[in-house]
């Protein structure tokens, strides 16, 4: 069945959505449906899970001062970006490895948001040819990994190109590959490798074995990362698989080339500095991404959104997008009144998608649908534009740190 159609939810799908009522419920729940090797790949973060954590905490600086008394019956959560309305300011980050979580995540994933006017940029490690995900969602944007190579890079650009895509994201936080201890002590390694644990994972999870493994082997024999090259990719149990990332010969002079080359919007995801967005500004980028990755590459860096309202004071006429610790509408709210346009959300999607699929995901969509718009209305707004620093307290840098919990 086509994933746009399978609208109707399963027993299994209520079931498991049963006792869902925000979205870090989701992250609790799939637990039990995913080998640990898997569960650990989408929730971990990179060394000792500082920025992880502090991507979260970050959010208890920040106390609204809201309005009282004025009207909000009438409420607008609709933004424009890039030329194109959505019906609300977030909207689906690219995830790697999406595939590993649930049989045609990508397909799924980019049906919901089709399906509900939301934003949806799919991730160049995907195993999904991106001329499908483009017909599936007709205003998908494509994020890559690029490497150094000129003559790969102007591949990739006319192969996005001609699919039709409107919006490149180019990654630029990659130019080594992080270590994810959580993930690796569960047994989880690209290439794909039999390990006792990930052996152990499998067998005490066959739903997920025989339902997304299985059938993913099923039907492509030997699945391959399709999006990384202008010629398709690497097998996941091939060795080659170390080319999906970027690269550390890559620079801003290479973003110039793309410029150059790519000719619809172009948006540089990974920065967490002002004179990056100046630079980004000066070759001309549509727009930026603040992201530290999800916490997934370098541990103690700065969280997004503690940088976002001195990074949006540098990007000029660019759209800025944020990403990294997001896990309710508040949070979003929070991102709009220091800034940025339009918000990501990585995790809480995937691991909606993994416990029950498009259901899953509309259920997370309407978790944060709801609270965005409670949320306005007790703030005393009615639009997304009212949002403004002032309606913040800032408790400062050191205060919330220390509430944020260790990991046990």
């Amino acid at each position: 069945m086509r994933p746009e159609r399978s609208l109707t939810m399963s027993m299994t799908a209520k079931r498991r959505l049963h006792d869902i009522y925000q979205l870090t419920d989701f992250e609790k729940a799939v637990k039990r449906y995913l080998p640990k090797a898997v569960y650990e790949y989408v929730r971990n973060g990179a060394g000792s899970e500082l920025s992880l954590r502090r991507n979260r905490a970050i959010f208890q600086r920040y106390l609204w001062r809201p309005y009282r008394l004025r009207d909000v019956s009438s409420l607008s959560t609709k933004i424009t970006l890039f030329g194109e309305e959505y019906d609300q300011p977030f909207g689906f980050a690219p995830t790697g490895g999406a595939a590993m979580t649930r049989y045609d995540a990508d397909r799924i994933e980019a049906a919901a948001a089709r399906r509900h006017n939301l934003f949806y940029a799919l991730s160049a490690n995907s195993l999904t040819p991106l001329e499908e995900i483009i017909r599936i969602n007709p205003r998908a944007w494509f994020a890559a990994y690029l490497p150094s190579d000129l003559e790969i890079i102007d591949g990739m650009i006319d192969r996005v190109q001609n699919a039709g895509y409107p919006v490149l994201l180019i990654t630029c936080d990659v130019p080594v590959p992080a270590q994810r201890i959580a993930e690796t002590r569960a047994g989880y390694s690209m290439p794909i490798r039999p390990n006792l644990r990930a052996t152990l994972g499998g067998m005490t999870h066959p739903g997920w074995t025989f339902g997304t493994l299985g059938r993913t082997i099923l039907r492509d024999k030997n699945p391959k990362i399709v999006n990384i090259r202008p010629q398709g990719g690497p097998g996941l149990f091939s060795n080659e698989i170390a080319a999906v990332g970027g690269s550390p010969h890559f620079t801003w002079d290479h973003i110039r080339h793309i410029r150059a080359r790519w000719k619809g919007k172009l948006i540089l995801k990974g920065i967490l500095r002002p004179e990056d967005a100046e630079e980004a500004a000066r070759i001309g980028a549509d727009g930026i991404g603040i992201s530290d990755h999800g916490a997934r590459l370098l541990d103690s860096t700065v969280a997004p959104l503690e940088v976002l309202e001195e990074i949006k004071k540098a990007a000029g006429s660019m759209s800025v997008v944020i990403d990294s610790g997001f896990r309710c509408g508040g949070d979003v709210l929070k991102a709009m009144a220091l800034g940025a346009d339009a918000v990501m959300l990585g995790r809480p999607f995937l691991q909606a998608c993994a416990l029950a699929g498009g259901a899953g995901l509309d259920k997370a969509v309407s978790i944060l649908k709801t609270e965005l718009s409670r949320d306005l209305a007790l703030l005393g707004v009615t639009d997304l534009g009212a949002l403004d620093i002032a309606m913040l307290k800032d408790l400062g840098d050191m205060a919330f740190v220390e509430r944020a919990p260790e990991r046990t």
